[in-house]
């Protein structure tokens, strides 16, 4: 079964998500380590395929178990991006990081600090809630 995963990786490094995909659905019985990976590879492969409702829903899938999964949260983000759900998108990059620090998150803070500062977010509150995690993640320039 690890093989399969590993199958399914190599296939996703060479740009073949399809392929990976079929792999990803037909592997069965994974410990709770192994099959948050296969999720997080389906998301991804999803994702890459510009299918961005299905890599939310299991990126979602997968927060369920482990909500601490910064790199499942942050294929939420980007699939809600994608669909221009921008409610949930922020929505969720506040869940995460309301209980989790940023890693791979504080480009995004970043970003969204731009955006914030070129106009292109302006609603006080969510202003106000991406600054307090800006700040909590050492992220203000």
């Amino acid at each position: 079964m690890i093989n399969e995963l590993q199958k399914a990786q190599d296939l996703m490094n060479d740009g073949q998500y399809m392929p990976a995909v079929t792999i990803l659905q037909n592997i069965n019985g994974l410990s709770p380590k192994a099959e948050n990976y296969r999720l997080l590879f389906m998301a991804n492969c999803w994702y890459k395929l510009g299918e961005y409702q299905w890599a939310t829903d299991i990126s979602d899938n997968l927060l369920q178990k482990d909500e601490h999964n910064e790199l499942a949260s942050q294929m939420k983000y980007l699939s809600c991006c994608e669909l221009k759900d921008f409610d949930n998108a922020l929505e969720e990059i506040v869940r995460f990081l309301s209980f989790n620090e940023a890693d791979i998150y504080k480009v995004t803070l970043e970003e969204l600090l731009t955006d914030i500062k070129n106009g292109f977010i302006n609603e006080q509150a969510i202003v106000s809630k991406i600054k307090e995690l800006a700040l909590k993640n050492n992220c203000l320039k």
